[in-house]
C-alpha cells in the first residue's frame, strides 16, 4: 500500500490566534488490521464523529490576522463551513474492447457535492446514507453487484465476491464524503464503510477475495497450443483525501508545505495466466503410463505369468532333458501403488515462486506482482504513475524457468515410479513334482519334489541379493530312483537335484530381472522421454503468448494525474486556484488494452479502484 501524506508545518502560535489540526485514525480503524490510515483520516464517520474527528488541538483565540502586507484570511478550520467539496468513489472506468463502461448502469460509482446551505448532492440519488454526527458531512456508499455484470463477457468480476470474511463490505465498495469544513474523501475496491483501504502487502489470504479474471485471447488472437490467456486481478482498493482548509492555512499562514492530500491504493496480485491443452497433457501422459505398468505388473504375475514362466524355463534348462516338473502355485507382485507414487506430483502446482506450473489445471501463471513489483511488497509502495515494465527483455527469460520446472518435474516423475517399483515386493511360491517324461515304462513316474520361493524387493532382484529358496526331496527309494534313472542313462537323483538347486539359486534372479527391467522400468524410460519430448510444444506455446503480450498489453500503477510523468491518457481538473483546489485522483491499477479504433498509440483504457477528492471551493 503507498500512502503519500505531506507533512504539516505551521507558524509558531500567536496568542490570539487558533489552529484546527487534522487528526489521524489510529491503525485500529483500519479494515482487518490493515496499516493503512483512510485517506480521509479524518472522515472516518463510523468510528469518530466528524465534529470530533476533524481536529485535536486548537490555539486558544479563533483566529490570527497577519499584517496586511502578509495576508488577510482568518481560518479556524474544523469549523470554518464557507467551502463546497466534491468526492468519488469509482470501481471501475473507462473503454474496455469497445465497450464505454461509464455508460453501464450497473457500474454507476458515488459522487457527492456539499455546499454551505444546500443539501447534499448524491449521484446516484440511491445510494446508502451512511449517515454521522456532524450534519456539516456527508457520507454515503454505492456498492457495485457484480452478478449483475453478465455483459461484460470479458471481464468476470464475480471472483471478487467469493471468500470475503463474514462482516466485509465487499471488494467493489464505493465511497464518497464531502463537507462544508473543506474536507472531502473518496475510496473504491476493498474498503471499508469509513473509507479505509483493506488491501496491504501484509494482508492474510483469508481476508482476500478470489480474484477478477480479464480475458487476453480477443486481443492476442489465436496462438498455436493456447487455449485462452487472461490476467487475474486481486482484490484492489484506493482512497484520496483533501482537507483544503489546511492547505490554504498553510499557504497564507505558514511555509506552503502542506498540501492537504492523502492518497493510498493497495492491490493483492496480478497474475497472467496461459491456459494450454499441451500441459494437461502432460498428465495424461503420465497417467497412461501408470495404467500401462499396472497391466506390465499383471501380466507378470500369476501361475501362468510372465516371472512363473522364466522360472519354469530355468527348471527345465537344469535338469536332464528325459525330466520335467508341473509347477504350480503363485506368483504376486505386492506393496505396489503407482497412482499413489505420482499422484501428488500431478495435482500440486509447480513454482519457484515467481512461474506456476497447474498441471491438472493445464495453466502456466505468472505473478507479476512479484515480478514486476518491489520485492515482498508485490505492486503496493510504488511511486505515482508507475507503468509496469512489460517487455521482451522481462518475459522471456520466463521460458527457460517454465522449462526448467517441468524437466525438474520430469526427473521427479519418473524417480518416483522407478522408487514404487524398487520398493514392490515379488513373491514366488512354485511347487511339483519331477517326473520322467516320455512314452517309456517310467513314464511319468515322480522321482523328487521341487519348491521355489523368492520373497524380496524388486531392487534386491535387480541388485541379484535376493534369497532364492530351493527345496527338494527323492520320491521313493533313492537307490530304487537312481537304477531307473541309471536304466535310462541319466545320473544319479542327488547329482541331479544338486544341480539343480545350484542352478536356481546362482541363475534364478538374473532373468527374472532383464524382464523386470525390459516390461517396467522400459515403460519408465520410455516416459521421461516422451515428457522431455512433450515438453518442448508447451514452452513454444507459452513463449508465443509472451512475445505477443507487450505489443497489446499496458498496465499502470497508482495512477494519479496530477503527479509527474503522468500516463498516457492521463487528465484531471487543475482548479483556479487560490481558491479552488485540484482534483486529486488515485486509480490502484490501469490497464490498456491494443485497439484497432485506439488513438496513435494503439491502446484504450479501464481503471480499477478510482478515488477523487476535489476540487474543492472557498466561498466567500
Amino acid at each position: 500500500m503507498t500512502r503519500t501524506t505531506p507533512s504539516r508545518h505551521g507558524l509558531a502560535p500567536h496568542p490570539r490566534s487558533r489552529r484546527g489540526l487534522l487528526r489521524r485514525v489510529t491503525d485500529n480503524n483500519r479494515l482487518l488490521g490493515s496499516l493503512a490510515g483512510v485517506a480521509a483520516a479524518a472522515l472516518v464517520v463510523a468510528t469518530v464523529p466528524a465534529t470530533v474527528g476533524q481536529t485535536v488541538a486548537s490555539w486558544g483565540d479563533s483566529e490570527w490576522v497577519h499584517a496586511p502586507a502578509v495576508g488577510t484570511s482568518a481560518f479556524d478550520c474544523g469549523t470554518d463551513t464557507n467551502y463546497r467539496t466534491t468526492s468519488s468513489g469509482t470501481f471501475l472506468s473507462g473503454q474496455l474492447l469497445g465497450i464505454d463502461l461509464d455508460d453501464i448502469a450497473e457500474l454507476r460509482d458515488i459522487r457527492t457535492v456539499r455546499e454551505p446551505g444546500q443539501p447534499v448532492v448524491v449521484d446516484p440519488p440511491n445510494a446508502v446514507d451512511l449517515g454521522g454526527t456532524n450534519p456539516e458531512v456527508s457520507t454515503y456508499a454505492n456498492p457495485l453487484a457484480v452478478s449483475v455484470l453478465d455483459d461484460l463477457a470479458v471481464l468476470d468480476l464475480t471472483g471478487l465476491s467469493v471468500g470475503l470474511p463474514a462482516g466485509s463490505t465487499g471488494a467493489v465498495n464505493q465511497y464518497s464524503q464531502s463537507s462544508t469544513l473543506g474536507t472531502s474523501a473518496g475510496a473504491a475496491g476493498l474498503v471499508t464503510n469509513s473509507g479505509g483501504v483493506g488491501v496491504t502487502s501484509t494482508t492474510p489470504d483469508s481476508e482476500l477475495p478470489e480474484p477478477a479474471t480479464l480475458q487476453l485471447s480477443n486481443v492476442l488472437g489465436p496462438l498455436t497450443g493456447v487455449g485462452d490467456v487472461s490476467l487475474e486481478v486481486g482484490a484492489v482498493a484506493a482512497s484520496s483525501a483533501l482537507d483544503w482548509c489546511a492547505a490554504r492555512e498553510s499557504d497564507e499562514w505558514g511555509d506552503g508545505s502542506v498540501t492537504g492530500v492523502t492518497r493510498d491504493y493497495g492491490i493483492a496480485g496480478l497474475d497472467l495466466v496461459v491456459d494450454s491443452p499441451l500441459v494437461s497433457g502432460l498428465v495424461t501422459e503420465v497417467n497412461d503410463t501408470v495404467t500401462d505398468l499396472n497391466t506390465a505388473v499383471t501380466a507378470l504375475s500369476g501361475v501362468n505369468g510372465g516371472i512363473a514362466n522364466l522360472v519354469r524355463t530355468q527348471v527345465a534348462a537344469n535338469l536332464p532333458g528325459l525330466l520335467g516338473v508341473n509347477l504350480g502355485g503363485n506368483v504376486t507382485i505386492s506393496n505396489l501403488d503407482l497412482t499413489g507414487a505420482v499422484q501428488n506430483l500431478l495435482t500440486t502446482p509447480l513454482t519457484d515462486g515467481t512461474v506456476t506450473i497447474d498441471l491438472s489445471a493445464g495453466t502456466v501463471s505468472v505473478d507479476l506482482a512479484s515480478l514486476l513489483g518491489d520485492g515482498a511488497n508485490g505492486l503496493n509502495d510504488l511511486a505515482p504513475n508507475t507503468e509496469l515494465l512489460i517487455n521482451n527483455a522481462v518475459l522471456n527469460p520466463l521460458v527457460d524457468r517454465v522449462g526448467d520446472l517441468l524437466d525438474a518435474w520430469t526427473t521427479q516423475v519418473t524417480q518416483a515410479l522407478t522408487t514404487a517399483l524398487d520398493n514392490a515386493t515379488v513373491t514366488i511360491d512354485l511347487s511339483g513334482a519331477i517326473s520322467i517324461l516320455g512314452s517309456g515304462p517310467n513314464s511319468g513316474l515322480q522321482v523328487a519334489t521341487l519348491d521355489v520361493d523368492v520373497n524380496a524387493s524388486i531392487a534386491s532382484i535387480r541388485a541379484g541379493t535376493a534369497p532364492v529358496t530351493i527345496d527338494t526331496d527323492v520320491v521313493g527309494v533313492v537307490t530304487v530312483v537312481n537304477i531307473i534313472l541309471g536304466g535310462l542313462g541319466l545320473p544319479t537323483i542327488t547329482t541331479i537335484l544338486s544341480t539343480l538347486t545350484s542352478g536356481l539359486t546362482t541363475g534364478l534372479l538374473a532373468p527374472i530381472a532383464a524382464t523386470l527391467s525390459t516390461n517396467l522400468f522400459g515403460l519408465v524410460t520410455t516416459l521421461g522421454s516422451t515428457l522431455a519430448t512433450a515438453v518442448n510444444p508447451v514452452l513454444t506455446a507459452v513463449g508465443g503468448v509472451f512475445n505477443a503480450l507487450p505489443s497489446v498489453l499496458s498496465v499502470g500503477v497508482n495512477v494519479q494525474p496530477d503527479q509527474p510523468n503522468p500516463l498516457p491518457g492521463s487528465t484531471f481538473d487543475p482548479g483556479a486556484a487560490p481558491l479552488e483546489s485540484p482534483e486529486y485522483a488515485v486509480s490502484a491499477l490501469r490497464i490498456g488494452l491494443v485497439d484497432a479504433v485506439a488513438p496513435t498509440n494503439g491502446f484504450v483504457y479501464f481503471s480499477l479502484a478510482t478515488a477523487t477528492a476535489g476540487p474543492t471551493v472557498a466561498l466567500p
